[in-house]
């Protein structure tokens, strides 16, 4: 995907070329615009590029900064001992990375970007410093808090299924309503993760999702293309996502959980 424009960038990051951005800029990118002000215009943060499939956080590493994603996309993810790639979530634009770190010293988990991204480079002492003076920079801080709360809590409902097909539906619902927040269509998505990733995050194995998504689209409630997802029965599918165990399996589409 590395060189595609991703839907995961608003319009408006002309100042992403100039390697610099305001408080201001970030607190629009964070959806807080109405708390702008000469105040946050006078404070300035660094812009970075990180190119597809780069690092940037390693897990086990010393925090000291936050990071916004105002273009492109992130998984968080965990090595195990014997190597392997745990997906923790996804970061779209809006969302800060790095919040494991903070009590801690390290950070729990690394970020990886999925496509060609650009982040803010918050250092937190800098950032603390500010927000003392600046209610609005405080209020950012408090709603990165709260949202990572939520996304935490959506991913416990979405593995709260022992269905792996009731865990595809949910989060094709939560990808959408993601969108939608970002003023895309909610109807049709785009998935800026592989299908391994989906995997890994929803605990199940690579054939699984594959398997997920044929059915969904047999019965009706999606339409696949690649990477592109569109949402053609969404009642249908809200209704599967509130079954605990999926539905009765139909001759030529079990699933296995």
């Amino acid at each position: 995907m590395q060189g595609t424009p991703s839907p995961y960038c608003l319009p408006e990051l002309p100042k992403a070329r100039g390697l610099r951005c305001t408080a201001s800029d970030v607190l629009h990118w964070a959806g807080l615009p109405q708390l702008a002000s000469a105040q946050t215009d006078a404070v300035g943060f660094a812009l970075r590029r990180v190119l597809a499939e780069q690092t940037l956080l390693h897990e086990g590493q010393a925090f000291e900064n936050l990071y916004l994603v105002c273009c492109g996309s992130f998984k968080d993810v965990q090595i195990d001992i014997e190597g392997y790639e745990q997906v923790l979530g996804f970061a779209i634009h809006g969302d800060v990375l790095g919040l494991d770190g903070l009590g801690r010293d390290r950070h729990a988990s690394g970020a990886v970007a999925l496509e060609d991204s650009t982040v803010v480079v918050m250092p937190f002492a800098e950032l603390r410093m500010h927000s003392h003076g600046c209610a609005a920079l405080e209020r950012l801080l408090h709603q990165a808090a709260g949202t990572e709360l939520l996304r935490r809590a959506d991913t416990q409902y979405l593995m709260s299924a022992p269905s792996s097909e009731v865990r595809v539906a949910r989060f094709v619902l939560q990808l959408a309503q993601r969108q939608r927040a970002l003023g895309h269509s909610e109807r049709r998505l785009r998935l800026f993760m592989t299908r391994r990733d989906i995997a890994s995050y929803l605990g199940v194995a690579h054939e699984t999702v594959s398997r997920a998504l044929t059915a969904l689209v047999q019965d009706g409630c999606i339409a696949v293309s690649h990477r592109d997802i569109e949402i053609v029965d969404e009642p249908a599918l809200r209704e599967l996502q509130r079954m605990t165990r999926g539905r009765t399996p139909r001759e030529g589409h079990a699933l296995a959980a």
